[in-house]
């Protein structure tokens, strides 16, 4: 199985909203972004693919931080520093965003306590850098028990669950195999709505046809390698 990115209705409103915030357009009005959904719906993957052709700063999940952490890992990124102090990360980040605003999109910002989710909302007035909060279902209580940070939100967006067309066109460039829709619809169903189960299935699918010289994917097949019945 090959490496792909597929792009699909969640992709494409996703990187809608990173341009719109990189934009200066956006300058008028608040410019932070909220991104949630259920573990394994392809947020993550979304915000990667997006930094790979753009110049927007991707924050990965750190278990641990503080407010100095968070300032260091976006340093980092914008400059290839890490002050120890956080005056000199916020000198150094005023200072690149007064050259070229860039997106920081902050990855599991659902784990963040309020006062680091405070702290990016002060960033992103400080030096108009747009900020975006990626997480899951959590994120949403955390912001709305937050004025200064709920009212400044220019986008909400909820990645809607994997569909039978997106493992369908995943399973045709990916293992370059076309599957009927009664096949899809069992993997969409094991899936629950999330792309893991489905990169799962297609890794054993793969692996079951090649040892078995199998040439189609059967409804039977999947139930076999997924465990249902």
């Amino acid at each position: 199985m090959k490496y792909i990115f597929l792009e699909t209705r969640n992709s494409v409103d996703f990187n809608a909203i990173c341009r719109e915030l990189e934009d200066p357009t956006s300058l008028i009005g608040p410019s932070l972004a909220m991104i949630t959904g259920p573990a394994g719906r392809g947020k993550s993957e979304a915000a990667k693919h997006y930094i790979i052709h753009n110049d927007a700063v991707y924050i990965p999940p750190i278990n641990i931080r503080t407010p100095t952490m968070v300032l260091r890992e976006i340093t980092f990124e914008l400059c290839k520093v890490r002050p120890s102090r956080s005056e000199a990360c916020l000198n150094l980040i005023g200072g690149e965003m007064a050259k070229k605003r860039r997106l920081i999109i902050i990855d599991e910002a659902d784990l963040l306590p309020p006062l680091i989710l405070e702290m990016l909302r002060n960033l992103n007035e400080r030096f108009a850098c747009p900020v975006m909060f990626i997480g899951e279902e959590e994120l949403k209580a955390k912001v709305e028990k937050k004025r200064r940070i709920s009212s400044r939100m220019r986008h909400r967006m909820e990645f809607e669950p994997v569909t039978q067309v997106d493992i369908h066109l995943f399973f045709l460039k990916a293992l370059n195999i076309k599957i009927a829709p009664e096949v899809s619809a069992v993997i969409h169903k094991h899936s629950k709505g999330d792309w893991r189960p489905v990169i799962t299935t297609a890794l054993a699918l793969e692996r079951a046809l090649k040892a078995n010289n199998l040439k189609e994917i059967t409804q039977q097949l999947v139930k076999d390698v997924t465990g249902n019945s």
